[in-house]
């Protein structure tokens, strides 16, 4: 069975009592002399050949620079150590990543001599280590400033710096007096060291609850709050720049250092179109203990589509479907219930190949329009195929696994959610996503992201903004078993439209553009469920095997066209009553889906 990052779950036993994360002082923001205006951070980010997103920053005294993954599940960050990381001291296992040399930095200083930290989150990473309090440096710094459209925005010239916090935020760096983050000499299902985005985590009796951080240090964008940088614990993301796909990391390299852009304190609104939707976030509970934490971007996700190019489109779960995803940036893979997955791999003829506990496409599929739909209320995030697929080529043996008329199969980057115990998107989703996060106020927003063309060379787009709170309405429910749900869903909060885009403040339970969702306060949870290390029930029909010669072979259907009849109307894992197959004989081409466009794919030799 190949090991897939983080199958197993740990069991959490989590504290119920929701928190304002980064409930910091609201002090006169800094503004540039002369301009009258709200300076914010924006940092250039990253995708590096292991497919993480990161961002570059320095730490010590000479500067050493890092490659550090974004986490938006956890909130502490970590290095790599270079002295002390069993798995690096060689450097045989780190070739792809950065390393930090405590002894090298002349302003290092250990936090607490003779502690170390166990650290073991709920998305399987384990991290050990010391804690360490040194400079920190975000190079390459640039700026947006409020009440301004950001294509509009020129780098002001002057240093703001606060004596207080020792921070400093100029128009090429922002520099962090000694905060403080874990310098790990082990790490388990993410070897890179990571900038946390998450928000404070309330687990009682372990590690990783934020009463055994004794220092709100560790908390780097405290810093920013404290020093006035911007007005709140909050930032947000956009990925869509990222141009990586089957055919870059066929080249041998992925690396794109301009994947998307990291703003804190700020939205900027030309990066989304449509509407900007902002939900709390849905606790996480231990259902051993019953106790649950808020501090984690959790939401509600409603039914998943496939649509093809023509836009005909399929529900791949249930009319009523509603349960909490995840969303985390340190996920390469996206984790689905799997009767979604199989609905999804019927449409677009993959296969399940039990050796490698890996769904198999032809790599050819992603090219003919289709996209998988994620709805979140009234926003759908539409993610192309294409990023849903990844190369099999294996670098040791120099091959790729192929189908049985030369073209290449593909790996689908889904994977049941039995693996884990609940529902998360990852990397793929993230980079057709517009992410807004309030840490202060414990909510997320969400729209769909612009293109990087209609970002830089695009006309100013019209946004949707929210004028009044949310309000309370009962309107329905839903449930599964896997992240379990129900729960009473409100109305929108009123709106209106404005022709400006201008770049705004995030502030505790306000995100500027967006409207408010609300749920009441016992209508989300998020229950993981038991954890399986073994692959969950794939009927015969999906299987497949690939044989030494890296040739898969499985049954006729996959090659074939294939088509529903009516929509899916449960969710259960084992039973298709509502899912009806046509076999039809095709000589000359064989076509795969009804809704991925009929997509005509050479029929393959008998």
């Amino acid at each position: 069975m190949m090991l897939i990052r983080r199958y197993l779950i740990l069991y959490l036993t989590l504290f119920i009592t929701r928190i304002n994360c980064f409930n910091f002082k609201n002090d006169k923001i800094l503004t540039n002399i002369g301009s009258g205006t709200q300076q914010f951070p924006t940092v250039l980010v990253g995708k590096n050949n292991n497919n993480y997103y990161y961002v570059n920053v320095s730490f010590g005294t000479p500067g050493q620079l890092q490659q550090l993954a974004l986490d938006t599940a956890n909130p502490y960050s970590w290095v790599l150590s270079g002295t002390d990381n069993s798995q690096c001291s060689n450097h045989t296992e780190c070739d792809e990543t950065t390393l930090y040399m405590v002894n090298e930095s002349t302003t290092a200083i250990d936090v607490n001599p003779g502690k170390f930290y166990n650290l073991e989150f709920i998305e399987g990473i384990d991290v050990n280590g010391t804690a360490v309090s040194d400079v920190m440096v975000f190079p390459n710094i640039s700026v947006l400033a409020n009440g301004a459209r950001s294509d509009e925005v020129s780098p002001f010239s002057r240093v703001i710096h606060n004596t207080t916090t020792n921070v400093t935020f100029t128009n090429n760096y922002l520099k962090i007096s000694q905060p403080y983050f874990i310098n790990a000499n082990e790490s388990s299902n993410l070897l890179s060291g990571v900038l946390g985005l998450g928000g404070i985590i309330t687990y009682p009796g372990s590690a990783i609850d934020y009463r055994n951080f004794n220092s709100d240090e560790f908390y780097f964008m405290k810093s920013l709050v404290d020093a006035n940088i911007i007005e709140s614990a909050g930032y947000s993301l956009w990925l869509n720049s990222d141009s990586t796909s089957v055919e870059t990391t066929l080249s041998g390299s992925i690396l794109n250092d301009n994947s998307g852009r990291l703003i804190f304190g700020a939205v900027d609104p030309t990066l989304f179109s449509g509407s900007l939707v902002q939900f709390d976030m849905i606790s996480f509970m231990d259902p051993s203990t019953g106790v649950a934490s808020t501090g984690y971007p959790i939401l509600p996700m409603g039914p998943v589509y496939i649509t093809n190019s023509n836009r005909d489109t399929l529900n791949m779960t249930s009319k009523d479907y509603l349960e909490p995803v995840l969303i985390d940036s340190s996920f390469i893979g996206n984790y689905l219930p799997v009767s979604t997955i199989i609905q999804i791999a019927i449409q677009i003829g993959a296969n399940y190949v039990e050796s490698l506990d890996r769904w198999l496409v032809r790599c050819d599929v992603g090219t003919v329009g289709a996209h998988i739909d994620f709805t979140f209320d009234e926003v759908t995030i539409k993610v192309p195929l294409q990023n849903l697929l990844t190369t099999t080529f294996d670098a040791t043996s120099n091959e790729t696994i192929h189908f049985s008329d030369g073209q290449a199969a593909c790996f689908l980057k889904l994977y049941a959610n039995s693996y884990i115990g609940f529902n998360v998107l990852g990397e793929s989703f993230l980079r057709n996503a517009y992410l807004v996060v309030d840490l202060a106020g414990n909510t997320v927003a969400l729209a769909e992201a612009n293109g990087s063309d209609e970002v830089y060379n695009g006309e100013p787009t019209t946004t949707s903004t929210s004028t009044s709170t949310s309000s309370r309405t009962s309107s329905g429910s839903g449930s599964s078993s896997i992240g379990s749900t129900s729960g009473n869903k409100s109305t929108n909060s009123q709106s209106s439209s404005s022709p400006i885009s201008t770049v705004e403040a995030i502030k505790s339970g306000y995100i500027p553009y967006a409207k408010h969702k609300v749920y009441n306060d016992t209508s989300l949870t998020l229950y993981p469920a038991s954890v399986s290390v073994q692959s969950s029930y794939i009927p015969g029909q999906y299987t497949a095997t690939v044989f030494s010669n890296g040739i898969v072979t499985g049954p006729v259907r996959s090659f074939y066209e294939t088509s529903r009849t009516s929509t899916t109307t449960r969710s259960s894992s084992t039973e298709f009553n509502s899912l009806s197959i046509n076999i039809s004989s095709v000589t000359a081409s064989r076509t795969v889906s009804a809704a991925a466009n009929k997509l005509q794919i050479p029929q393959p030799p008998s």
